[in-house]
Protein backbone atom coordinates (compact mmCIF):
# COMPACT_ATOMS: atom_id res chain seq x y z
CA UNK A 1 0.00 0.00 0.00
CA UNK A 2 1.62 3.31 -0.97
CA UNK A 3 1.96 5.88 1.66
CA UNK A 4 -0.10 8.50 -0.26
CA UNK A 5 -3.11 5.76 -0.33
CA UNK A 6 -2.46 5.13 3.65
CA UNK A 7 -2.85 8.78 4.40
CA UNK A 8 -5.68 9.17 2.80
CA UNK A 9 -7.42 6.11 4.30
CA UNK A 10 -6.28 7.23 7.81
CA UNK A 11 -7.88 10.91 7.36
CA UNK A 12 -11.00 9.83 6.09
CA UNK A 13 -11.56 7.82 9.17
CA UNK A 14 -9.51 10.46 11.60
CA UNK A 15 -12.41 13.17 9.77
CA UNK A 16 -15.45 9.91 10.17
CA UNK A 17 -17.84 12.15 11.14
CA UNK A 18 -17.89 13.68 7.56
CA UNK A 19 -19.61 12.21 4.80
CA UNK A 20 -16.39 10.69 2.70
CA UNK A 21 -18.13 10.46 -0.55
CA UNK A 22 -18.37 14.00 -0.44
CA UNK A 23 -14.37 14.06 -1.85
CA UNK A 24 -14.15 15.69 -5.32
CA UNK A 25 -12.12 13.10 -6.24
CA UNK A 26 -14.82 10.35 -6.28
CA UNK A 27 -16.56 8.46 -9.56
CA UNK A 28 -19.28 6.32 -9.76
CA UNK A 29 -18.12 2.62 -11.16
CA UNK A 30 -20.87 0.02 -12.97
CA UNK A 31 -19.79 -3.16 -11.20
CA UNK A 32 -22.54 -5.08 -12.66
CA UNK A 33 -24.72 -6.97 -9.86
CA UNK A 34 -26.28 -10.27 -10.10
CA UNK A 35 -27.79 -12.82 -7.90
CA UNK A 36 -25.88 -15.00 -6.18
CA UNK A 37 -26.74 -18.79 -6.47
CA UNK A 38 -30.22 -18.32 -7.18
CA UNK A 39 -32.80 -17.69 -4.73
CA UNK A 40 -36.46 -18.49 -3.60
CA UNK A 41 -39.05 -16.83 -5.82
CA UNK A 42 -39.73 -12.90 -4.42
CA UNK A 43 -36.42 -12.89 -1.62
CA UNK A 44 -34.60 -10.49 -4.21
CA UNK A 45 -36.43 -7.65 -5.81
CA UNK A 46 -34.51 -4.47 -7.73
CA UNK A 47 -35.91 -1.33 -8.55
CA UNK A 48 -33.23 0.65 -10.25
CA UNK A 49 -30.16 1.19 -7.06
CA UNK A 50 -33.18 -0.28 -4.19
CA UNK A 51 -33.03 -3.62 -3.19
CA UNK A 52 -35.64 -5.82 -0.89
CA UNK A 53 -33.96 -8.99 0.59
CA UNK A 54 -36.46 -11.50 2.19
CA UNK A 55 -35.54 -14.42 3.38
CA UNK A 56 -34.29 -17.66 1.28
CA UNK A 57 -32.59 -20.98 1.29
CA UNK A 58 -29.31 -21.23 0.50
CA UNK A 59 -28.89 -22.40 -3.39
CA UNK A 60 -24.81 -22.43 -3.22
CA UNK A 61 -23.08 -24.97 -2.56
CA UNK A 62 -20.58 -25.50 0.37
CA UNK A 63 -20.16 -24.50 4.13
CA UNK A 64 -22.58 -24.52 6.68
CA UNK A 65 -24.84 -21.71 5.84
CA UNK A 66 -29.13 -22.24 5.37
CA UNK A 67 -30.16 -18.85 4.43
CA UNK A 68 -29.19 -16.55 1.79
CA UNK A 69 -30.37 -13.90 -0.16
CA UNK A 70 -27.30 -11.96 -1.68
CA UNK A 71 -26.31 -10.36 -5.02
CA UNK A 72 -22.39 -9.75 -6.10
CA UNK A 73 -20.35 -7.95 -8.68
CA UNK A 74 -18.02 -8.17 -11.48
CA UNK A 75 -14.65 -9.22 -10.43
CA UNK A 76 -12.09 -6.40 -9.01
CA UNK A 77 -8.53 -7.40 -10.04
CA UNK A 78 -6.04 -8.27 -7.13
CA UNK A 79 -3.00 -7.12 -9.03
CA UNK A 80 -5.09 -3.66 -9.76
CA UNK A 81 -4.10 -0.89 -7.03
CA UNK A 82 -7.34 1.25 -6.29
CA UNK A 83 -9.85 2.52 -3.59
CA UNK A 84 -13.72 1.96 -3.88
CA UNK A 85 -16.47 2.84 -1.50
CA UNK A 86 -19.37 1.01 -0.56
CA UNK A 87 -22.22 2.47 0.19
CA UNK A 88 -25.82 2.02 0.81
CA UNK A 89 -28.93 2.75 3.19
CA UNK A 90 -30.06 -1.10 5.02
CA UNK A 91 -32.91 -0.68 7.20
CA UNK A 92 -33.93 -4.05 8.69
CA UNK A 93 -37.51 -5.58 9.96
CA UNK A 94 -37.57 -8.96 11.77
CA UNK A 95 -38.64 -9.86 15.43
CA UNK A 96 -35.15 -12.11 15.64
CA UNK A 97 -31.88 -11.55 16.89
CA UNK A 98 -30.05 -13.92 14.45
CA UNK A 99 -27.20 -12.77 13.01
CA UNK A 100 -26.36 -12.16 9.42
CA UNK A 101 -23.75 -10.93 6.88
CA UNK A 102 -24.36 -7.87 5.74
CA UNK A 103 -21.10 -7.29 3.21
CA UNK A 104 -18.35 -9.49 1.76
CA UNK A 105 -14.96 -9.37 0.33
CA UNK A 106 -14.98 -13.04 -2.05
CA UNK A 107 -12.75 -14.85 -3.43
CA UNK A 108 -14.65 -17.63 -4.49
CA UNK A 109 -13.42 -20.30 -2.15
CA UNK A 110 -16.24 -23.09 -0.94
CA UNK A 111 -16.51 -23.38 2.93
CA UNK A 112 -14.40 -21.06 4.84
CA UNK A 113 -15.59 -17.65 5.49
CA UNK A 114 -13.98 -15.55 3.00
CA UNK A 115 -11.13 -12.68 3.04
CA UNK A 116 -13.65 -10.39 4.47
CA UNK A 117 -17.13 -10.15 6.12
CA UNK A 118 -18.87 -8.14 7.55
CA UNK A 119 -21.62 -9.49 10.26
CA UNK A 120 -24.42 -7.91 11.97
CA UNK A 121 -24.44 -9.71 14.99
CA UNK A 122 -26.87 -10.58 17.67
CA UNK A 123 -26.25 -7.50 20.23
CA UNK A 124 -26.97 -5.64 17.09
CA UNK A 125 -23.04 -4.29 16.57
CA UNK A 126 -20.81 -4.96 13.52
CA UNK A 127 -17.94 -7.32 13.83
CA UNK A 128 -15.44 -8.92 11.12
CA UNK A 129 -15.51 -12.59 9.99
CA UNK A 130 -12.31 -13.68 7.72
CA UNK A 131 -10.33 -17.12 6.86
CA UNK A 132 -7.71 -18.07 5.66
CA UNK A 133 -8.20 -21.58 3.56
CA UNK A 134 -6.09 -24.78 2.49
CA UNK A 135 -8.83 -25.28 -0.52
CA UNK A 136 -10.35 -28.42 1.76
CA UNK A 137 -13.61 -27.26 2.61
CA UNK A 138 -14.28 -26.75 6.03
CA UNK A 139 -11.47 -29.18 7.21
CA UNK A 140 -8.99 -26.47 5.64
CA UNK A 141 -10.36 -23.52 7.57
CA UNK A 142 -7.90 -20.93 9.76
CA UNK A 143 -9.46 -17.81 11.39
CA UNK A 144 -7.58 -14.53 10.36
CA UNK A 145 -7.73 -13.21 13.82
CA UNK A 146 -6.32 -9.86 12.46
CA UNK A 147 -9.63 -9.15 11.20
CA UNK A 148 -11.64 -11.25 13.70
CA UNK A 149 -10.83 -9.22 16.82
CA UNK A 150 -11.01 -5.68 15.53
CA UNK A 151 -13.89 -3.78 18.24
CA UNK A 152 -16.69 -2.21 16.86
CA UNK A 153 -17.02 1.51 18.54
CA UNK A 154 -20.33 2.48 17.06
CA UNK A 155 -24.02 3.26 18.36
CA UNK A 156 -26.76 -0.14 18.95
CA UNK A 157 -27.98 -0.56 15.16
CA UNK A 158 -31.53 -1.19 15.05
CA UNK A 159 -33.88 -4.29 13.53
CA UNK A 160 -37.32 -2.13 13.53
CA UNK A 161 -36.98 -0.87 9.60
CA UNK A 162 -35.03 2.09 11.36
CA UNK A 163 -32.68 3.23 8.30
CA UNK A 164 -28.94 3.34 8.74
CA UNK A 165 -26.52 4.36 5.70
CA UNK A 166 -23.49 1.57 5.22
CA UNK A 167 -20.47 3.13 4.04
CA UNK A 168 -17.27 0.53 3.44
CA UNK A 169 -14.37 2.22 2.09
CA UNK A 170 -11.54 -0.02 0.50
CA UNK A 171 -8.55 0.74 -0.59
CA UNK A 172 -6.74 -2.47 -2.52
CA UNK A 173 -2.80 -2.42 -3.01
CA UNK A 174 -2.71 -4.69 -5.79
CA UNK A 175 -0.76 -7.07 -4.19
CA UNK A 176 -3.81 -8.85 -2.38
CA UNK A 177 -4.13 -6.82 0.78
CA UNK A 178 -6.41 -4.15 1.46
CA UNK A 179 -7.41 -2.15 4.13
CA UNK A 180 -10.94 -1.70 5.48
CA UNK A 181 -13.02 0.83 6.99
CA UNK A 182 -16.54 0.67 7.92
CA UNK A 183 -18.58 4.05 8.75
CA UNK A 184 -22.20 3.70 10.11
CA UNK A 185 -24.68 6.58 9.78
CA UNK A 186 -21.43 8.56 9.29
CA UNK A 187 -19.02 7.22 11.88
CA UNK A 188 -15.82 5.54 11.33
CA UNK A 189 -17.10 2.02 13.66
CA UNK A 190 -14.84 -0.77 12.56
CA UNK A 191 -11.87 -1.09 10.55
CA UNK A 192 -8.69 -3.80 9.81
CA UNK A 193 -6.52 -4.86 7.53
CA UNK A 194 -6.07 -8.60 5.21
CA UNK A 195 -2.94 -9.89 4.71
CA UNK A 196 -3.07 -12.94 2.77
CA UNK A 197 -1.33 -16.12 5.13
CA UNK A 198 2.78 -15.84 4.15
CA UNK A 199 1.99 -19.65 4.58
CA UNK A 200 2.25 -21.60 1.38
CA UNK A 201 0.14 -24.35 2.40
CA UNK A 202 -2.36 -21.63 2.31
CA UNK A 203 -4.59 -20.76 -1.25
CA UNK A 204 -4.01 -17.11 -2.11
CA UNK A 205 -6.87 -15.19 -3.76
CA UNK A 206 -6.83 -14.75 -7.53
CA UNK A 207 -9.67 -12.52 -7.31
CA UNK A 208 -11.80 -10.15 -5.58
CA UNK A 209 -15.67 -9.52 -5.64
CA UNK A 210 -18.16 -7.62 -3.25
CA UNK A 211 -21.22 -9.46 -1.83
CA UNK A 212 -24.24 -7.73 -0.33
CA UNK A 213 -27.66 -8.65 1.46
CA UNK A 214 -28.58 -11.16 3.72
CA UNK A 215 -26.65 -14.30 4.81
CA UNK A 216 -26.92 -16.17 7.99
CA UNK A 217 -26.33 -19.79 9.32
CA UNK A 218 -30.07 -20.60 10.35
CA UNK A 219 -33.05 -19.90 8.32
CA UNK A 220 -35.50 -16.80 10.04
CA UNK A 221 -37.83 -14.58 8.92
CA UNK A 222 -37.73 -10.90 7.81
CA UNK A 223 -37.23 -7.91 5.23
CA UNK A 224 -34.29 -5.89 4.46
CA UNK A 225 -34.46 -2.74 2.14
CA UNK A 226 -31.00 -1.35 0.71
CA UNK A 227 -31.98 1.82 -0.96
CA UNK A 228 -29.46 3.99 -2.97
CA UNK A 229 -26.21 1.29 -3.42
CA UNK A 230 -23.79 2.16 -5.44
CA UNK A 231 -19.67 2.17 -5.23
CA UNK A 232 -17.54 5.03 -5.91
CA UNK A 233 -13.91 4.63 -7.10
CA UNK A 234 -11.18 7.36 -5.93
CA UNK A 235 -9.46 9.00 -8.83
CA UNK A 236 -6.11 11.18 -8.61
Amino acid sequence: MSIQRLFFALLLFILSGLPVFAQSNWHRVNLNWDVSCNVDRGSIERRGADYTFRTSANHCTGGIFAQRAEIFSSTISVNRAVTYLFETTVAMTTQSTEPFVLFQIHDGRNGCAPPLSVRWKSDNTLGFDSDYTRDQGMDGCVENRALRDQRYTGARLQRNGTPHKLQVLLTFDGNGNFDVVVYMDGAGVLQGRYEPSSNPGFVSSSRFYMKHGVYSQRVWSYEMTSTGMRVLEARN
